[in-house]
């Protein structure tokens, strides 16, 4: 084979090659081979964590509320953390945590009251003492257009509301059925309208709380609802009002005028947390109790899992978006949970893909070594001048002329 005809071999086989390449190593933060592909475990092993939120300011910091132990604070994105409950009670559970619009206050709802923390959790003080009854609090929702008007939800006392920042609060129960519980609570500030999702279905308020109206058409009977979500709080479609239940997940086009279930059936499945997707608004992931994290990439209708990593048979309690560009996914469990996760490159999810780009190099620099063998000049021999290029040989020098011998030399 002449050298042209063996580096043309060597292209071909190279632009077939290539292709490959680059499918194995299109790799992001969330895809491609060196990408976990996996929820990875956090380092809060021992706690229980119930709650948690993101600073709006800096989404690498992340806030984590225990069931017992207050609340831990992760300044790099989930990778450490620190107790911070200094002016909380001991031992206290934190059921809810949530920012104020501009971000500069970090409220929780306890066991023990509603607490706020101008410090990035530094330090604590007690809201509304004095004006909010002694109860175990449930939920946090702001006016975004109104950042001094606060709305918190009570186990046996309702709703209350502050409109001078938690100073001073009064009552805002009205049509609130008598010994509700209360487990959610979301302010729409777009269409001015309080949701409340509770132990005997979704409410809304349309007159800050003031007066409330039940929205169960199309509920089963006696539901217990854990989350309410309107899509447009998140930049979704107007209108659009997701619920998670005990009895699975229920999706109103109406403004909850009527309810119809996802066409996956969750029917056995309790949804305790609902989270639209910040960069996607038709994205939504829901917290379960069995089944994990799951995903709908079509506004709450077909569901499937994320990922692998998470505990079996584990209730997640929240979920939030954080990081840089908000690109990693938080789960609260008996720990925190980041998807996806930066663990090692040489997890068994990705050590094939691995192994194909270094047999691919492997292969290329043989490839390149064998060809340079080829094309090297040989030593030229006689089969080599005949077969290549045959070379003029030089003329033969005349024979010399033969001299008569000598008589002497005739004696000899």
């Amino acid at each position: 084979m002449t050298r042209s005809a063996r580096q043309s071999k060597l292209m071909r086989l190279l632009l077939l090659l290539l292709p490959l390449f680059f499918v194995l190593t299109a790799c992001t933060a969330s895809t491609g081979i060196f990408a976990s592909g996996n929820w990875q475990t956090g380092t809060l092993q021992q706690e229980h964590i119930r709650s948690l939120a993101v600073d709006p300011n800096n989404p690498q910091n992340i806030y984590a509320g225990d069931a017992s132990d207050g609340v831990f604070v992760s300044a790099d994105g989930g990778t450490t953390w620190k107790q911070q409950q200094s002016g909380l009670p001991p031992n206290i559970a934190i059921n809810a945590l949530a920012f104020d619009d501009p971000g500069k206050k970090l409220y929780v709802a306890t066991d023990a009251g509603v607490y706020a923390s101008a410090d990035a959790a530094k330090s604590w003080t007690q809201v509304g003492s004095g004006s909010l009854p002694v109860d175990k609090y449930t939920a946090i929702a702001f006016d975004l257009k109104t950042p001094q008007i606060i709305y918190v939800a009570s186990a046996q006392h309702g709703v209350f509301v502050s409109f001078n920042g938690g100073t001073s609060w009064a009552t805002a129960s009205q049509g609130l059925s008598a010994g509700v519980t209360i487990n959610d609570l979301v302010f729409d500030s777009s269409a001015h309208q309080l949701w409340a999702a509770t132990s005997m279905g979704i409410y809304r308020s349309s007159n800050g709380g003031r007066t409330w109206q039940a929205l169960n058409n199309g509920l089963p009977a006696g539901i217990d609802a854990y989350a309410v979500l309107p899509a447009a709080t998140a930049g979704g479609a107007q209108g659009l009002v997701y619920a998670g239940t005990n009895e699975g997940f229920f999706i109103s086009q109406d403004a909850a005028a009527h309810w119809q279930a996802s066409q996956t059936q969750l029917i056995l499945v309790s949804i305790y947390a609902i989270r639209i997707d910040i960069h996607t608004p038709t994205t939504v992931y829901i917290a379960t109790g069995t089944a994990g994290v799951l995903q709908s990439s079509n506004s709450g209708q077909i569901w499937q899992g994320v990922a692998t990593g998470l505990p079996q048979h584990q209730r997640v309690y929240a979920l939030v978006q954080g990081t840089t560009n908000y690109s990693q996914t938080f789960a609260a469990m008996n720990n925190v949970y980041l998807y996806p996760g930066t663990g090692s490159i040489f997890d068994s999810a990705r050590l094939l893909p691995l192994l194909l780009i270094v047999a691919f190099f492997y292969l290329l620099l043989r490839m390149s070594s064998r060809a340079r063998r080829k094309s090297r000049p040989l030593l030229a021999t006689e089969s080599d001048t005949e077969s290549d290029s045959p070379v003029e040989k030089p003329a033969s020098l005349p024979e010399p002329p033969i001299r008569p011998a000598s008589n002497n030399e005739n004696n000899n």
